[in-house]
């Protein structure tokens, strides 16, 4: 697999687990979902739901989460652990993507990704990490940064639903149970374009920009999702289904790119470090390297 792959994949099943995250107070046990309070009726519109979830978003803000997903034919699993409180966000993710196991860490505002064997061949570098600088003045590495940095701040339901706001639709709603916890079930869709022009903006580099944009020209790209939240306003399940987009945009024919994520332990404690210093290397320069 090469390397610019992983890293795309491993950075969209972050963006992805960061948008489905809420918060919960630290006292509540690790095992408990949630649901204790009675739901209220769901909401029809997007701005309705955003307002009752900022009531019931906290200071502590973690939770674990597994992944099944697959992505143009490729398969992605692993479990993630996630903490979220601004700079001080941090992630512990050990993901198997086709069958290759694959470690990612966010801390101190950087990304650091393990670099199997064959892969620090492709690169020629003896380092164990790659870190890729979210503050970074290279314009992708720009790019993806700011992009993750709007991820991190969707560590709330509220956040989550304001992207529903910007970028989409509540389509229909229902009441009904998640493994014996009450929820409303949510039935959304995302505009693609607006997704990207909010994420990117114009740091993207221009022809770039450009190619992508091209792509997207006359296409009414929609992105369906489903939510399903307890009644306290935080994530229990996401799925969504890019499958049609990635076909329109030049995705392979009859490769699949559908996400669920599964959420729980609330309040979990995260400790996440970064690697050993002479472990690390810049992966963008890496990259450069190893073409």
């Amino acid at each position: 697999m090469r390397a610019s792959f992983k890293l795309t994949a491993v950075a969209a099943a972050l963006t992805l687990l960061v948008t489905g995250c809420g918060t919960r107070p630290a006292e509540n046990k690790a095992e408990d979902k949630g649901g204790e309070l009675a739901l209220a009726t769901p909401f029809t519109d997007a701005l309705g739901l955003v307002e009752a979830a900022k009531q019931g978003t906290r200071k502590t803000k973690s939770s674990k989460a597994t992944l099944d997903a697959t992505r143009d034919g490729a398969k992605v699993t692993g479990t993630l652990l996630a903490y979220y409180d601004g700079a001080a966000s941090k992630i512990e993710a050990n993901l198997t993507i086709d069958g290759e196991a694959g470690t990612l860490r966010l801390v101190d505002q950087a990304l650091f990704v393990k670099l199997p064997p064959a892969e620090k061949v492709q690169l020629k570098t003896d380092k164990n990490w790659g870190k890729i600088d979210l503050n970074s003045e290279d314009p992708q590495t720009k790019a993806m940064g700011k992009a993750l940095r709007k991820s991190f701040e969707m560590g709330d339901p509220a956040k989550l639903l304001e992207l529903v706001e910007k970028t989409g639709r509540i389509v229909s709603s229902e009441q009904t149970q998640l493994d014996g916890v009450p929820v409303n079930h949510y039935f959304v869709e995302f505009d693609a374009k607006k997704q990207f022009d909010l994420f990117f903006g114009e740091d993207l580099p221009a022809e770039q920009r450009a190619n992508i944009e091209k792509r997207l020209e006359g296409k009414d790209l929609r992105i369906p999702a489903e939510l399903w939240l307890n009644a306290e306003q935080l994530p229990l399940k996401m799925t969504m289904d890019m499958t049609s987009f990635a076909k329109s945009v030049g995705g392979r024919e009859n490769g699949e790119s559908k996400s669920t994520y599964t959420y729980s332990d609330w309040g979990t404690p995260v400790d996440v470090v970064p690697p050993p210093a002479a472990e690390v290397g810049d992966y963008t320069e890496m990259v450069k390297q190893g073409i």
